[in-house]
Parts: C-alpha cells; sequence; structure tokens
C-alpha cells in the first residue's frame, strides 16, 4: 500500500510544487523573453546603422576638405543670419556699395507632420529665410553686386527687387531674398 500512496503523493507534491512555485516564476519571465528580443532587435538595428554610419563616412572623407567647406557653405545646416548678412555686406563692400534697412523675415520652422527623410523639427528637411535690405548704388555697381551675388556659394533666391531714384549717380535698389539651410 505505502508502494502505492508514496508516487502518489510525490505526484501530488510535484503538481503542487509547479502550480505553487514553477508555474508562476516561469509567468513571471516571459515578459522579460520579450524585453531580451526587443533589445535584440535593438542590437541588430544598432549594428545596421553603425553599418550605414561607416559607408557614408567613407564616402564623406572621399571628397576633398575644401569641397567639404564649399558645400557648407552653399547649404549650412544651420541658419547663421549674421553670416548671411555680414556675406552680403562684403560683396557689396568690394564694389564700394552701402548696404542699409536690413531686415530678417520670419524663419521657415514651422510645425507639420514629419515628412520621409526630414531631419529636422519642421516636417521639411530644408529651412528657409526671407532678408530684405537696400543697396545704394549706381546700375553697373547693382549689375555688379547681383552678378556676385549669383556667384557666391551660398544658395540665395532673389524673390523681389524695387528701385527708385535717389540722385542722378545713385539710386536706391529694395532686395528681398531667401536662403536656405539644412535643418
Amino acid at each position: 500500500m505505502a508502494r502505492f500512496f508514496i508516487p502518489l503523493i510525490l505526484v501530488i507534491a510535484a503538481i503542487g510544487l509547479f502550480v505553487m512555485y514553477t508555474n508562476p516564476v516561469y509567468k513571471s519571465t516571459q515578459p522579460l523573453a520579450v524585453q531580451a528580443d526587443a533589445y535584440e532587435d535593438a542590437l541588430v538595428k544598432a549594428q545596421e546603422l553603425r553599418t550605414v554610419r561607416d559607408t557614408l563616412l567613407q564616402k564623406r572623407n572621399a571628397f576633398a576638405n575644401s569641397d567639404v567647406v564649399k558645400l557648407e557653405r552653399m547649404l549650412p545646416d544651420n541658419v547663421d543670419n549674421i553670416r548671411l548678412i555680414i556675406d552680403i555686406n562684403n560683396i557689396a563692400v568690394r564694389h564700394n556699395l552701402t548696404l542699409t534697412d536690413v531686415s530678417l523675415g520670419e524663419i521657415s520652422d514651422r510645425s507639420a507632420p514629419r515628412a520621409d527623410g526630414a531631419v529636422g523639427s519642421s516636417g521639411d528637411p530644408i529651412g528657409s529665410v526671407e532678408v530684405g535690405f537696400t543697396l545704394l548704388a549706381d546700375y553697373d555697381g547693382y549689375l555688379a553686386f547681383l552678378q556676385d551675388l549669383e556667384h557666391s556659394l551660398r544658395i540665395v533666391d532673389v524673390i523681389e527687387v524695387n528701385f527708385s531714384a535717389e540722385s542722378a549717380i545713385r539710386n536706391s535698389y529694395e532686395f528681398t531674398i531667401r536662403t536656405y539651410w539644412l535643418q
């Protein structure tokens, strides 16, 4: 009879141990397994990103430093309004022209849904700002200024030009330009 009860007691004890201890501990480890899988996925993605980063760095390092400087000047990664105004003023000074009434328009950084490939806080990968100023020049100086502005490395769109005759020699040209940067 003991041969029958001892195995029965051990089986009941094993079932009780499973129900009371083993099963709750096993269930408590399941979220950890899910979390471990998420970490594994994150590690795989991080490795993929490292590979992409290394590839892009190799491509960037293939460019000459002077070319990189030119690219950064053409399309900077921030809106450096003071540098832009100084650059425009330097163009004017080269032709003995006077730059006055400089005004900064609204910087485009609207809150919109992000587009694919967007790198900034807005939905656009490229930001823009309008700058207004008045140039006192004769017609030849005005043309030379526009030509230098056109050939500068910074991407600039002339939005509007108004002019009025100040004197027989000098005219007043009111410019509104738009420039861009990576956000």
